[in-house]
């Protein structure tokens, strides 16, 4: 089994390190009960003081409810407001002297295995940032270096034509690392998964939406979507909306 990448991630020197990042730890758990196990330690590590008096961030653990590329079925998203900021929460994690860490890491290796890293950058937001959005459909992409900027421009353009109508909110990330060919990405939030039914089957998506599909796949070439749930989300010093606006 491998170790969890959550303790040892290796950082880049080349990445940015002053935007807005998330950090996805995939993990496939076997058993219900093996995920019941994480999310009890994960509530208890949360809520120890180290936690509290280091973390500079939000940690969201979600379960998948479609895709996955290979066989992740959990995942631990870290919002922090730079990757230099998550440099200096990693190598506070990686004091073997921690007890705290030592705990919640011997539950995480017994009850799942590390799948893989994927690091991201937000480049904008879009639609109305909200703690309450529990539901995210991803899509990620590949696309050159050079239809970077038409992309935000067809992004700008579809917030344009749904601004009155969209119920949740979206943002355009770049993938700096892990994930394969993908280069980008957008999350898609929504309260519920009812609300995400009622948007996709509405009118109102259809005629501000086509446009702007059109578009993109002269642009980009689309992966595999996943739709994830919050299981828990665990703000420290910064919440999703403090994140994205």
């Amino acid at each position: 089994m491998k170790k969890i990448i959550f303790i040892t991630m290796f950082l880049a020197s080349s990445l940015s390190f002053t935007s807005p990042t998330w950090i996805e730890y995939l993990i496939k758990v076997d058993s219900p009960q093996n995920a019941e196990k994480i999310v009890a330690a994960t509530d208890k590590f949360m809520s120890s003081e180290f936690v509290k008096n280091n973390f500079k961030g939000s940690l969201h653990l979600n379960a998948y409810i479609a895709g996955g590329k290979v066989q992740e079925t959990h995942s631990f998203a870290v919002l922090q407001p730079s990757l230099a900021e998550h440099e200096i929460w990693v190598a506070k994690l990686s004091n073997p002297d921690n007890e705290e860490v030592r705990r919640f890491g011997s539950v995480l290796n017994a009850n799942s295995e590390a799948v893989g890293t994927r690091i991201n950058t937000f480049i904008q937001t879009y639609g109305t940032p909200s703690n309450k959005d529990t539901v995210w459909a991803i899509y990620p992409f590949r696309t050159q270096p050079s239809n970077v900027a038409d992309v935000v421009e067809a992004t700008e353009d579809l917030d344009e034509a749904v601004k009155d109508s969209f119920p949740g909110q979206f943002g355009l990330s770049a993938r700096m690392a892990g994930g394969g060919m993908q280069t980008h990405l957008f999350t898609v939030g929504y309260e519920s998964l009812a609300e995400m039914e009622q948007w996709e089957d509405s009118g109102s998506r259809d005629t501000g939406v086509s446009p702007f599909d059109k578009k993109m796949d002269k642009l980009v070439e689309w992966h595999e979507v996943e739709i994830v749930r919050n299981i828990r989300v665990y703000d420290s010093a910064l919440t999703l909306q403090d994140f994205v606006e």
